[in-house]
């Protein structure tokens, strides 16, 4: 996306690459996928089934260092 500004006068990208985190965010994500990887690691196959997983994708899932995304 772009976007004109008055007090810089020429075209501005705004749009931030997905790939890009910000710093101050980096602990709140890792809590996240930590958090959800030993919940997904404790489920049995039927509660994995009605959330959309298998037991193999979540054993891996719950495998992976919380720092991998």
């Amino acid at each position: 996306m772009v976007a004109i500004t008055k007090d810089a006068g020429a075209f501005v990208t705004t749009r931030r690459h997905h790939n890009s985190v910000n710093v101050m965010e980096l602990p709140r994500q890792w809590a996240k996928r930590y958090v959800l990887r030993q919940k997904l690691a404790t489920m049995d196959s039927h509660l994995l089934r009605d959330i959309g997983w298998d037991v193999y994708e979540a054993r891996i899932e719950a495998a992976k260092p919380f720092w991998k995304a």
